[in-house]
């Protein structure tokens, strides 16, 4: 391992992956790098990415787009576009952001490599592991997530071991235990790239503006990199408990996945944003025993990087967390402010309804009464009735 306080500017003719992690400020960063767009193109630095962030171009690039997903074409085309401007650009230095990246399986590697050069160098932005499984909590909650923040955290746990063995099977989404481990991403993208080629980015608990300074200084710029103001702010804990028993509800009730992603997970984005913004901040602390084993991951976790021969920008200490600061339990909120509930219900119902109005007219004429069975059959009935009793 090379460890350096920051890093010398890469040579001319480099070209870099940032594949997140996820939640270590990768939203504020990529909504600098594009902000500055025209002055890194004047100074010799080319973003491939179009606007923030290319989620869906990435998740197909690494193999992870779930399939019910519209415009699967479009976004094949747009990834072998990226590929191929990432791969034969001339600029001074070229560079991809995206945290949806660090999903590939090493299968799929390989395939990356081919299509973006295998001398690509590969930058992974980092946070302690204590604090990053809250986040992440919060965030699974937006795909559908029903579990309480400590049971998810003991499923995770369970998941992988402090070894590195997974014991759950999976398909695309890896467990966030494996997904988060930097013994795996030595592992796996040093195997393809070189781990010389793999810089790990360690937070600066003391200076929130590190980050920028760091990739000005891989970039070979001046500084230039500023935050730009977005609604990206975690919900309030009660806010987030509504939110995971509406999801504990759709499950129960036989709620299909797509639907409540298409609605939730893209059409309510924003607009949860922009609420959230405007809410009384209540922090979602996970209790002490979190802490202590995300602990016991980050030092097996340093051992394998101290031993490889990535580079580390900062200090691998800075990825634990102090268990003594965490509360020994953490009640979980049972109740919701009835405005707060009253805007949340807004957001999701208005979501609904933009996605029912995008949806294919069904085919003209009455329902065939013969698909339905005895209960809907009245029901159907009775709403028939009531028409045509507003008809008259």
């Amino acid at each position: 391992m090379r460890s350096v306080d920051l890093p010398e500017a890469l040579p001319d003719g480099s070209r870099f992956l940032h594949i997140g992690l996820p939640k270590t400020g990768t939203t504020a960063l990529q909504g600098a790098l594009d902000r500055a767009r025209p002055r890194l193109e004047e100074l010799g630095v080319h973003n491939v990415g179009k606007g923030r962030h290319e989620m869906r171009v990435a998740q197909l690039a690494t193999g992870a787009l779930e399939d019910y997903w519209s415009g699967q074409e479009r976004w094949r085309a747009r990834w072998e576009e990226l590929a191929r401007d990432f791969r034969t650009s001339d600029a001074r230095c070229t560079f991809w952001s995206s945290e949806s990246l660090c999903v590939a399986q090493a299968p799929r590697l390989p395939y990356l490599a081919e299509q973006l050069g295998a001398d690509t160098r590969i930058v992974v932005t980092l946070r302690p592991l204590g604090s990053l499984m809250v986040s992440h909590w919060q965030q699974w909650l937006r795909r559908r997530g029903t579990e309480s923040l400590e049971e998810w955290a003991a499923n995770q746990f369970a998941a992988v071991t402090v070894d590195g063995e997974v014991t759950v099977e999976y398909t695309r989404f890896m467990p966030a235990l494996h997904r988060f481990s930097l013994r795996r991403i030595v592992e796996e993208w040093g195997a393809v790239f070189g781990e010389e080629r793999i810089v790990l980015v360690v937070p600066d608990p003391a200076d929130r503006a590190r980050t920028f300074r760091v990739f000005e200084r891989l970039m070979g710029v001046p500084e230039l990199l500023e935050a730009v103001p977005e609604a990206n702010a975690s919900l309030p804990y009660p806010e987030a408990e509504m939110l995971r028993h509406f999801n504990r509800a759709w499950t129960a009730n036989g709620g299909d996945h797509p639907t409540w992603m298409a609605v939730m997970n893209v059409l309510a984005r924003q607009p949860l944003r922009d609420y959230t913004a405007t809410t009384t901040p209540h922090p979602i602390r996970a209790p002490r025993w979190v802490a202590e084993r995300a602990n016991e991951y980050v030092a097996a976790w340093n051992a394998a990087v101290e031993a490889s021969g990535v580079t580390v920008v900062g200090d691998l200490a800075h990825l634990f967390v102090d268990p003594a600061e965490q509360p020994e339990e953490v009640e979980v909120p049972s109740t919701v402010g009835v405005a707060s509930a009253g805007r949340l219900m807004d957001v999701a119902f208005t979501a609904a309804l933009r996605h029912a109005a995008a949806q294919p007219s069904p085919a003209t004429g009455p329902p065939d009464l013969t698909t339905y069975d005895g209960r809907a059959l009245v029901r159907e009935l009775a709403r028939r009735a009531r028409r045509r009793a507003r008809g008259r």
